[in-house]
């Protein structure tokens, strides 16, 4: 069987394409081809110059010429190179098809997973299965991200939102906020499910690198977009620790030039890195899953993400891994995790999550 994959497929973004090949992967497992479908992101609530940043033209030389001016060579490099090592990937690993109006003969298109439901950026009407091929059009982990009801009410989406979910042949979210989004418009829960990656888990992969080391010496790792984890308390805050504990400090993925060192890395080898920190300090999702991939000792800056981190954070019963304050940093760093129960609820959320899955698949026979 043949699946479509409509997610954020495009972004520049480790955890982004890790979730889009653990489903790929997945999928495969039980027999199916999938590759993530390609199409139109609406930028309309975003305003005319942001626009033209994501849509590449003429009009974005400004934009890009401001990027460089204002954060420097070695930022702008980094991300080049950055892209490219992405790029390739997604190319290697045969992530990415054609665009969604051509894809042909398609037996289900899967919408998710990541925040496909937000509508921070505009209304794209795909994400929401609007005209997807394929005889079934189904949810899985899908994620309305910082997008709450009140906000779909106010950019008058609600009908648009709620004619899409009402036409897929089965519906699972990721975090609270997006199930009891789904659950007040249809009047019926979704399934709530694990993140691809969680549910993947990389096994293969992270058995591969144990014999790999990491030639640095003990380090911190920043888990952080390059915009944000740049506060003077904050950066302090973690130097402290570093300093503290010995600890080089570095980041992975995203570019900051406090860091001891930064490093452009594939997805997949960035689990290693994970797996080989002393200590991990992040404010992503997908920071915080592969920290318990790899039973990593973690701290979590909570930000606008905070819908779908808290929830991460509660369901896996870590809510104490939150800074509260910069000053209880080291306090959490130095606490213990029991990943045995963090092990047997990943478990339990593994299997609703592979159940959910197996049933829409079968709907598709």
């Amino acid at each position: 069987m043949k699946f479509g994959i409509i997610t954020h497929y495009d972004v520049h973004n480790h955890g982004a394409i890790l979730q889009l090949n653990a489903l790929k992967e997945f999928l495969s497992g039980k027999g199916i081809e999938a590759q993530a479908l390609q199409f139109d992101k609406n930028y309309d609530f975003m305003g005319v110059e942001l626009k033209a940043k994501y849509n590449i033209s003429l009009k974005s030389i400004g934009i890009y010429t401001r990027y460089l001016w204002n954060e420097g060579p070695a930022k702008t490099l980094f991300n080049y190179r950055k892209r490219n090592i992405l790029n390739e990937f997604k190319r290697t690993h045969r992530l990415i098809g054609p665009y969604y109006s051509k894809a042909g003969q398609m037996d289900a298109t899967v919408i998710g997973s990541d925040e496909v439901f937000a509508l921070h950026t505009g209304p794209t009407p795909c994400l929401f299965g609007h005209a997807c091929p394929g005889r079934n059009v189904f949810a899985y982990a899908g994620s309305f991200g910082p997008t709450t009801f009140e906000e779909i009410e106010k950019r008058n989406c609600i009908p648009f939102v709620k004619s899409g979910l009402e036409n897929m042949t089965g519906i699972s979210v990721r975090d609270q906020n997006s199930f009891s989004i789904v659950s007040r418009l249809l009047r019926q829960d979704p399934v709530l499910v694990c993140d691809p990656v969680l549910l993947y888990g990389y096994e293969k992969e992270r058995a591969s690198f144990k014999n790999k080391k990491i030639d640095l010496p003990p380090y911190l790792l920043v888990y952080a977009y390059d915009n944000r984890m740049n506060d003077k308390e904050e950066i302090a805050a973690i130097r402290k620790y570093a300093n503290d504990n010995g600890l080089k400090i570095v980041s992975v993925g995203f570019y900051h030039a406090w860091c001891d060192q930064n490093i452009n890395i594939d997805p997949i080898e960035l689990l290693n890195y994970f797996a080989c920190a002393s200590a991990i300090v992040t404010d992503t999702f997908h920071g915080v899953i592969m920290s318990i991939l790899n039973h990593g000792n973690f701290a979590v800056i909570l930000r606008d993400n905070k819908n779908k981190l808290f929830h991460l954070l509660s369901e896996y019963k870590l809510t104490d891994r939150i800074v509260p304050d910069l000053s209880g940093l080291t306090s959490i760093l130095s606490k213990g995790i029991d990943y045995n129960q963090v092990d047997g609820i990943l478990q339990e959320r593994r299997s609703v999550s592979a159940s959910y899955l197996d049933s829409m698949i079968q709907l598709c026979r």
